[in-house]
């Protein structure tokens, strides 16, 4: 009878049920098992992930497997980084859970700065100080007196397995996107839990990908059909892409998708001032491996600038499209904060251009090739800086995730960093949830 081990692989636009299971030749063979949209809902003013169709969407796709007769021996569950919840003592939720393309933390991370500065902050930890980091929302929280009505707070992947399964928990790699871990030892500062006013405890507890969370509770199983174990995986979907695509310590990663992340594999922080500066960060897989990395705005900026358009522009027109406008050389610098989650992209790109006295691009062919010029010049400037740090040199890029079937931006990149650009898997952070789930 065959084992099937279910990925339960969430971005921040879609998610999907990647099912695997070993064949006669004993190798992996993976299915898309079922597909949904993730979204943000707007209220009051900020923006907000639904969790609830989101959680409906994952109950839909444990039915989808019973409906196939494929039922999974083990779950894992893996998400984008640092967003959370905040539980009361009841475990009901304290607010809805924000997405970290809220612009919330504009303010809170400049009162926090007031009592720490990033300097002093970043030396701790290791993670540069984005604003979108659950740092600087915890902060608002405790500006709005959240904090003081929670009894637990769980990262958003692991918040999801603890509705299948009632076990709370923290995952290392996910934790480590929150930029309060210290780079010495690990685990939470003190000093940065001083000025939020809570202490460890109030984190449910950390334990290792690959480890057992819980069956599927009662309810559940009535709901699904089946029971099944969820295990802890790689919560944070770079980290499990990284273990999927097998990345190695002599290549540069990028992690292609709604975020591009560039960078290499360590086995220790690098944490200078002078790396703070070239905008690098350091995520953990594990507490023995480092994602030393840089996060740029990545096919997040094409698929704004489709939405805007008055009819859908497929992915393969688009790069048809942007085969056309190569004339257009100029390029922007998409680590901007601007470019985050701006009301219109097509128009924050030409202001960014105009101000600073450039033609912006005429047409959406010409826009079109500027964003994955301007990536991959983003890409390269990214290489030049991780050679100069690292002191080696790298003669591979290996790019991973759904941006990687695109070729025409692969090319690009070859050409403009002059480096040998291989393709990994496209699923490779549904790979990684897998491998953290085989027996």
């Amino acid at each position: 009878m065959k084992k099937y081990y279910l990925a339960i692989d969430i971005g921040a636009t879609s998610g999907r049920h990647i099912l695997a299971h070993y064949d006669e030749n004993n190798e992996l063979v993976y299915e898309e098992v079922y597909r949904f949209l993730n979204k943000t809902i707007k209220k009051d003013g900020h923006l907000f992930w639904d969790v609830n169709l989101l959680f409906k969407n994952i109950i839909d796709g444990l039915k989808e497997c019973k409906k196939i007769n494929k039922i999974p021996t083990f779950i894992g569950i893996d998400t984008f980084g640092v967003d959370y919840c905040l539980l009361d003592e009841n475990d009901k939720l304290v607010r809805d859970i924000y997405s970290y393309r809220d612009f919330r933390t504009d303010i809170s991370k400049l009162e926090f700065e007031k009592e720490m500065g990033i300097d002093t902050l970043f030396k701790k930890t290791g993670v540069y100080p984005h604003s979108f980091n659950t740092l600087y929302q915890l902060y608002d929280d405790k500006m709005h007196g959240l904090l003081k009505r929670t009894k637990t707070i769980m990262y958003y992947p692991c918040y999801l397995a603890y509705l299948l399964t009632g076990v709370k928990n923290n995952e290392i790699s996910i934790a480590s996107t929150s930029g309060m871990l210290s780079s010495k030892t690990k685990d939470y500062d003190d000093d940065i839990l001083n000025i939020l006013g809570i202490n460890k405890d109030i984190f449910a507890p950390t334990i290792e990908a690959t480890n057992i969370i819980g069956e599927l509770k009662k309810d559940i199983q009535e709901e699904v059909g089946f029971n099944a174990i969820v295990k802890q995986v790689y919560c944070h979907d770079t980290a499990s892409a990284t273990i999927g695509a097998k990345t190695n310590k002599d290549e540069i990663f990028i992690s292609s998708g709604t975020w591009s992340l560039i960078g290499v594999i360590n086995n220790k922080y690098t944490n200078s001032l002078e790396i703070f500066d070239q905008g690098f960060t350091n995520e953990l897989n594990s507490k023995e491996e480092i994602r030393f990395l840089k996060n740029i705005v990545g096919m997040f900026i094409i698929n704004e600038i489709e939405k805007e358009q008055k009819e859908r522009i497929n992915i393969l027109t688009i790069v048809e499209m942007a085969k056309k406008g190569t004339n257009y050389k100029e390029i922007f610098d998409p680590t901007e904060h601007k470019f985050l989650a701006p009301a219109s992209m097509e128009q924050t790109i030409k202001e960014d251009f105009i101000a600073r006295k450039i033609e912006p691009p005429k047409n959406l062919e010409e826009l079109f090739y500027c964003v994955y010029n301007s990536l991959a010049h983003a890409y390269k400037k990214a290489v030049e800086d991780i050679e100069e740090i690292t002191h080696k040199k790298y003669d591979t890029i290996k790019v991973f995730g759904g941006g990687s079937k695109n070729k025409f931006l692969n090319q690009l990149t070859e050409d403009i960093t002059k480096k040998r650009v291989i393709e990994g898997p496209s699923e490779a952070t549904a790979i990684g949830n897998i491998y953290s789930l085989l027996d």
